[in-house]
């Protein structure tokens, strides 16, 4: 095996690592209508990353199946959600006790709408970005 393949599958390998803040808490895999998530959950939070591949990756519907995701294995309701079609982080509402404070700092997604690739002249792609 080459350098480069072992690199490839080094960093694949590390795809659904926990962020800092949900190291240690347990992972949980859920499939919903074609999207895959590893789910984790600390104090009434969850971060969700998405492991498949999607094209085109559109936010606000998988943003719709995670959250589907998150109460089918949690049985507590996101209240709020953000982050980018990747990685998601939610404020839960379980047992009737409200979700956390969404974090006060906003963020960026972009989402692929057209991509091209030349083998002579490489690759180009436009984007559509917005804030939320």
């Amino acid at each position: 095996m080459t350098r480069l393949s072992l690199l490839c599958l080094s960093l694949c390998a590390a795809c659904d690592m926990a962020s800092p803040a949900f190291r240690g808490a347990p992972a949980m895999e859920r499939s919903v209508e074609g999207s895959t998530f590893t789910i984790r959950v600390r104090d009434r939070m969850a971060e969700v990353i998405r492991t498949n591949t999607e094209w085109p990756a559109r936010y606000d519907a998988i943003s719709a199946r995670a959250q589907k995701a998150v109460f089918l294995e949690t049985g507590c309701t996101p209240e709020w959600v953000t982050g980018d079609p990747a990685m998601m982080l939610m404020g839960l509402s379980c047992d009737g006790e409200p979700a956390p404070p969404e974090p006060r700092s906003r963020s960026i997604a972009c989402e692929i709408m057209d991509a091209h690739y030349s083998e002579r002249l490489g690759g180009s792609a436009s984007l559509e970005c917005f804030r939320y």
